[in-house]
Parts: C-alpha cells; structure tokens; sequence
C-alpha cells in the first residue's frame, strides 16, 4: 500500500495476508504530514483475485 499527497510518497507498507484468513495492517501518520488539498492511495495485490479494502480515518 502507498500514499502520496502533493509533495510525494507519504506513507508505504506491505501486509501478509496468509491463505484462508485476513491481513491487516496499518500506518499513524504526525498531523500536518499530508498537506491540505488531494491525496492518492495505491494497493497492488499480488494476484487479481485478492480481494481489498482501505479505510482512510482523518481527524478533523
């Protein structure tokens, strides 16, 4: 999984998601490192028959 925001890569980290159960993982970013404006999230699965999900939390 990667993030990037307007001034790059923000974030990067991969997650083992061994056969027949779920893979989690996670990244706690300081405030102010994603700046104001859009940012992109980037999943590359190993196989096209993995199935994802991202949940994206900012505090406001």
């Amino acid at each position: 999984m990667t993030m990037d925001s307007q001034q790059g890569r923000v974030a990067e980290f991969s997650v083992d998601c061994p056969a027949g159960s779920a893979g989690v993982g996670s990244v706690t970013m300081d405030p102010g490192v994603v700046q104001q404006g859009s940012f992109t999230v980037g999943v590359d699965a190993s196989n096209d028959s993995l199935r994802w999900a991202l949940t994206v939390t900012q505090p406001e």
